[in-house]
Parts: structure tokens; C-alpha cells; sequence
């Protein structure tokens, strides 16, 4: 085992855990079976080689890190995919899927693998400090919050979180009430969710988020199948739904649909501090390639359904799309995943500020008022702002559309991509798999940070768009 400098704030560890030789508690931010607040409490299922153990690992281990994995993910994207395929194609967006499902799958085993070999990591904050100093530290940091607290009320736009759960709630009051109000109680939700303090304890409602997302979701693909036309159709008279194999849009346009479908799988850069909460985090990569397999199969099957049979008159989020009783039991089945969609990441998200204030104090896991307010401070706090900029920015969506691509492309494919590249340095021209691994990295590193320019482009014009045809919302709208 060796020893590689660092900023104190990381002091990770070399050591041989790629060969699975590894002291679990070895460098880990969260020591196992703490005597306060056991915060390694995830496992992938129960396992044979656990069941000698005593009857609370047993029940530990029945947490899976799987749902977790997929709930982080599943509802960022799904909802919005149909309308993207209306776009590029049904052809091509699936070629896109399946592209961003292996390359974010990838470079998650690429973080995974960083993490376990230079011990002590918790987050891609830490990743970025080991590779680049304090000052990349604090970049990647305020990446990380941008992505987590302001695109948390983006994707919630395009149906997820917030925004997805104020809509949802409007339309079961059939249109009645404030959208202020109907985000407040989503922000009362979510402050109070994601307060409880670790993964283990969110587990049981990380199931029914999903289910209950997956459900909903499962419903409009079969609804859209037996209705005569979609919501937004012509009520009487001959229709064309318009589908089509391959589109051909413009730069702006198609960029835009590539980064919505990229969206759908823009959270793993969470999965680094989901590995941190796992009892046994040598276990992650099944966990990894069981959720992200699902969840592209879901992804292409429901995605598909649901533009063939609606075609031009998908709606986005595509809950709406059957329209009628149909969408009100979607909506009304969808309302726990809403919650648990932003619940767990504002919790990731107070995560990182809580590990950066506490790192290698006793109050980590202690009981103590320092514990419980840095806590507590950090969910309020980040719920807080997530909601005013959600109400007080006229285009937030805009907005947080040049975020995103400022921070999610950098986080999922640029960041880990460096980490390819730093695991292996001194190593580069070694062997030719080690060469071809080198210029993938190369080449995502690059196509990354051509997706957040050109997306940074895209909204700009998308901005400008917006005043030019006066379409621009009013701060705090009750619309």
C-alpha cells in the first residue's frame, strides 16, 4: 500500500482495491456500524456470504443500492424523451440512448474505480482536488451545487421534482390555486425528505418513488395505445401523428433534443457519494450495471411507445400526453417519485456540504448539536434556494439550461474522463489497451466540453429567443 500526497482535506490512499483487496473501513469518509449514525447502511441484495452475519447487517444489506442508483436517474429523463425522439427521429434517438447509457455507465465504473483506489474520495469534488488543487476543488464544488440545487428545478420543468410535482397537483385541482403555493408544499416536501439523514433510512421510500414514478409512466405507455387520438390531437376530422425515422434539425434544435436525452442519464456524478453510504462498496459495479441496464431499457421501450402512438402531439412531460382521467392518474401515481426525485438530490446535494464542514470531526456521526445543525443547515438552506430561484427567475428554465450544460457534461464525461487519464499517467503508451483507454478518454474529454460550449450557445440563442418574442414568464407568476 502507498501513501500519495495531497490536500489534507482528501489525504486519500493507494491501495490494491481494484483486486478486490480492500479494508472496507480503510480511508472511508463513514466508518461501519458508527456508534451514533450509521450512515453505511446500502448493500446490492442479500447475499449468501452475509447471512453468517448477525441480523442487522442481514437487514442492512436488504437496502439496495439498485433502486437508489436507478431512482437518482429514472424521471430526470424519461418523461422528456418522447418529445426528443419527435426531433432527431425515433432512428437516431435511439442510437443516442444507447450511446449515453454506455458512456455515463462507463465513466461511472470510471469514478468507482478512481474512488477505490485513491482512498478517502467521497464526491467528485474530492476526485477533482486529488487531480487538480484547491483551486480545481472549489470549481468542481460549485459545479457540483449549481448541478444539484439550480438544474434541480430545471429537470423539474421538463417533469421531475418541483415543478413536475406543482403540475401534477394543479392539474388533480383541475387547474384551482397558485403555482406559488403548489411549490411551496413541494419544497415543504423535499426539505423535510431529504433531512432524514442517510441513504439507508430514504430506502423504503426510494422504492416507492420508483414504483410509483414507473407506474405512472407504465400507464400513459399503455393509454396512449388505446385512446383514438393523444390530448393534443384534433378533436374531430383525419390526423397525421407525424412520426418519423430519422429528423433533420437544425444545429439549435438538435442539440438541444441530444442534451434532453443525455439528461436522462446526467446523475451519475451522484453515484460517487452513493458508493460512500454502501456497507461493502466493492459490490457497486453490479449494482451499477443492473440499474443502468434497466433503466436504458426503459428508457428506449417507453420512450418509443409513447412517441409512435402520439407522434407532433407528444406533450412534455409526457405524462400529459393521454390526456383526461388517464393523466390525472398519472399524475396523481407520479406525485411520490416527484417527491423522492428531488428528496434525494437535495440530499446528495447537502451531502457535500455537510462532509466538507465535518470531514474528520467526531460530529460526522455523532449525535452532537454541531452535527445536527451543519445538517440540518445544509438541507434547509439549499430547499431554500432551490425554490426562490425556481419562482424568482422569469426564464428560469433558460437559465438553468446553460447551467446544465456548464455542469452536467463537465461532471459526467469531462471530470471523469481527466480521472481516466490520471490512473494512468506515466503508464499512457504501456500496452494497447491502456492506449485505446487513453484516447477514449481523450476524445470524451473534448466532446465533452463541446457539449457544454455549444450547449452554453444553444440556450444563449434560446434566451435571446425568448425576449425577441416576448414570451418570457413574470417572476413569482401565479400562471
Amino acid at each position: 500500500m502507498t501513501t500519495e500526497k495531497t490536500d489534507s482535506t482528501v489525504n486519500p490512499v493507494e491501495s490494491d482495491s481494484l483486486r478486490g483487496e480492500v479494508l472496507e473501513d480503510d480511508g472511508e469518509v463513514f466508518k461501519n456500524n458508527a456508534e451514533h449514525a450509521n450512515f453505511r447502511a446500502l448493500g446490492l441484495w442479500v447475499s449468501p456470504d452475509f447471512r453468517v452475519a448477525s441480523h442487522a447487517l442481514i437487514a442492512d444489506e436488504r437496502i439496495p443500492t439498485i433502486i437508489v442508483l436507478i431512482k437518482l436517474c429514472f424521471a430526470t429523463g424519461v418523461l422528456s424523451i418522447p418529445a426528443a425522439l419527435g426531433v432527431v427521429g425515433y432512428g437516431p434517438g435511439v442510437v443516442l440512448l444507447a450511446l449515453w447509457s454506455a458512456l455515463t455507465m462507463y465513466y461511472a465504473f470510471v469514478m468507482y474505480q478512481f474512488r477505490m483506489k485513491y482512498k478517502g474520495i467521497h464526491n467528485i469534488v474530492d476526485a477533482a482536488a486529488l487531480m487538480g488543487g484547491p483551486i480545481a476543488r472549489e470549481a468542481t464544488g460549485a459545479l457540483f451545487l449549481l448541478t444539484w440545487t439550480q438544474v434541480l428545478p430545471y429537470h423539474l420543468c421538463t417533469g421531475s421534482g418541483f415543478v413536475g410535482l406543482s403540475q401534477g397537483l394543479k392539474i388533480l385541482a383541475n387547474g384551482k390555486g397558485c403555482n406559488i403555493v403548489w411549490t411551496l408544499i413541494a419544497a415543504i416536501a423535499t426539505g423535510i425528505l431529504s433531512s432524514i439523514r442517510t441513504l439507508g433510512k430514504l430506502a423504503i421510500l426510494t422504492w416507492i418513488g420508483f414504483a410509483s414514478i414507473f407506474t405512472a409512466v407504465f400507464i400513459v405507455v399503455v393509454g396512449v395505445t388505446t385512446i383514438d387520438r393523444p390530448a393534443a390531437a384534433p378533436k374531430e376530422g383525419p390526423f397525421d401523428l407525424g412520426v418519423i425515422a430519422v429528423g433533420h434539425p437544425g444545429f439549435v434544435a438538435g442539440l438541444v433534443a441530444a442534451l434532453n436525452l443525455f439528461s436522462g442519464f446526467g446523475s451519475t456524478s451522484t453515484f460517487m457519494p452513493v458508493m460512500a453510504e454502501m456497507k461493502v462498496p466493492r459490490t457497486f459495479p453490479k449494482a451499477l450495471f443492473i440499474s443502468q441496464g434497466l433503466l436504458v431499457a426503459c428508457y428506449i421501450s417507453f420512450g418509443l411507445v409513447v412517441y409512435v402512438y402520439c407522434g407532433i402531439y407528444v406533450a412534455s412531460p409526457s405524462l400529459a400526453s393521454a390526456g383526461g382521467t388517464l393523466e390525472k392518474v398519472a399524475f396523481g401515481i407520479s406525485i411520490p417519485g416527484f417527491i423522492m426525485t428531488s428528496t434525494l438530490w437535495t440530499h446528495v446535494a447537502a451531502k457535500f456540504l455537510f462532509v466538507r464542514i465535518l470531514r474528520g470531526s467526531d460530529h460526522l456521526q455523532s449525535n452532537s448539536v454541531k452535527h445536527w445543525v451543519s445538517w440540518l443547515s445544509s438541507t434547509i438552506s439549499l430547499t431554500i434556494v432551490s425554490f426562490l430561484l425556481a419562482e424568482a427567475i422569469p426564464f428560469f428554465s433558460l437559465i438553468l439550461g446553460l447551467i446544465g450544460s456548464l455542469c452536467c457534461s463537465p461532471t459526467c464525461l469531462v471530470i471523469p474522463g481527466c480521472m481516466g487519464l490520471y490512473m494512468q499517467r506515466g503508464n499512457y503508451k504501456s500496452s494497447r489497451k491502456i492506449m485505446a483507454l487513453c484516447t477514449l478518454h481523450c476524445v470524451t474529454i473534448v466532446g465533452g466540453s463541446f457539449m457544454a460550449i455549444a450547449g452554453t450557445y444553444t440556450t444563449i440563442q434560446s434566451i435571446v429567443d425568448a425576449y425577441a418574442s416576448d414570451s418570457v414568464a413574470k417572476a413569482f407568476s401565479c400562471s
